[in-house]
């Protein structure tokens, strides 16, 4: 477990000696190090910080991750009509949530469709913008180290990076799978066990505070803007890690008008706003064994 992407990794790793598992899990972390260092908001040397300079002006190269990141972004932006939009990132600056980067203030009607990806992986801005691209960067930094332990021969390998995980391989063991209550953080339920693929929980967890201000919800629809946080979260199970961060947004925002976005990615959600109030996509169950001792749930 080290300290990337604003939290915790854990890194495991199938292997028949122990020497070739600690070969294996640094270069993940490597693989993960580069995605932190590429896609990091906070930054000044991030290759979002040089976009943010330099997109609006010219256009500007960028490596493998933060390009296969966008080209990602852009299909889940066209697919959700906008819903899921990377631009937010101007509403959580103007609420203090993130840092004002360098570079010209963004246009106030920016969208993703500003953003135009070009030959030779170089990214142009239409209109100058500011992207976040944290919770998607993330999911795709697990995939990455995935690919990493796979690629030297792990038998099995599994990261898990703050509510961001996937498993591949022969694992004696699935993972289990839990979240917490959104309206009691303290308490986590069982939603069952991922024995392979990925899975992403993101929403508004009502963790105690002494500010008597509302917190800020992570889901920022880009029509109406920041909202107070609100007691409810939202697990998305998919193929890949990055793809079911994103998804977590739409479904967020979307709730059942989601459902074609999901069907379409092979992807499945559950949304729970209390332990009584479970909402699950139909193939959300199949994909976990053995099967969750949760309580009903409503099936959409």
């Amino acid at each position: 477990m080290r300290p990337w992407l604003g939290t915790y990794v854990t890194v495991e790793a199938g292997m028949d000696t122990e020497p070739e598992a600690l070969r294996v899990i640094e270069a993940a972390f490597a693989r993960v190090a580069e995605v932190h260092l590429a896609m990091s908001f906070h930054s000044a040397d991030s290759e979002i910080a040089r976009l943010h300079r330099e997109a609006a002006h010219r256009p500007t190269p960028v490596g493998e991750h933060t390009w296969s990141v966008l080209a990602l972004t852009l299909r889940l932006a066209a697919l959700s009509d906008g819903v899921f939009d990377p631009t937010v990132a101007a509403s959580l600056v103007r609420h203090g949530a993130l840092p004002r980067p360098d570079g010209p203030a963004p246009h106030p009607r920016a969208t993703w469709r500003d953003i135009e990806l070009l030959d030779d992986r170089r990214v142009r801005f239409h209109r100058p913008l500011w992207l976040d691209l944290g919770g998607i960067a993330k999911g795709h930094a697990v995939d990455c180290a995935i690919d990493a332990m796979r690629e030297l021969g792990a038998s099995h390998a599994l990261v898990n990076a703050g509510g961001d995980l996937r498993i591949a391989g022969e694992r004696t063991e699935g993972l289990p799978l839990t979240i917490r209550a959104p309206d009691a953080p303290h308490r986590h339920l069982p939603l069952g066990v991922l024995s392979a693929g990925a899975a992403a929980t993101s929403g508004d967890f009502l963790f105690g505070r002494s500010d008597p201000a509302p917190a800020i919800s992570p889901l920022v629809d880009p029509h109406k803007g920041v909202r107070p946080a609100q007691a409810r979260s939202v697990t998305v199970l998919a193929p890949t890690c990055a793809l079911a961060d994103g998804l977590t947004k739409i479904v967020g925002l979307r709730d059942t008008a989601s459902l074609p976005v999901l069907r379409l990615l092979d992807a499945h959600a559950a949304i729970l706003d209390t332990p009584d109030t479970l909402q699950v996509t139909d193939g959300f169950w199949q994909q976990l064994v053995p099967p969750p001792s949760i309580g009903p749930a409503l099936h959409v």
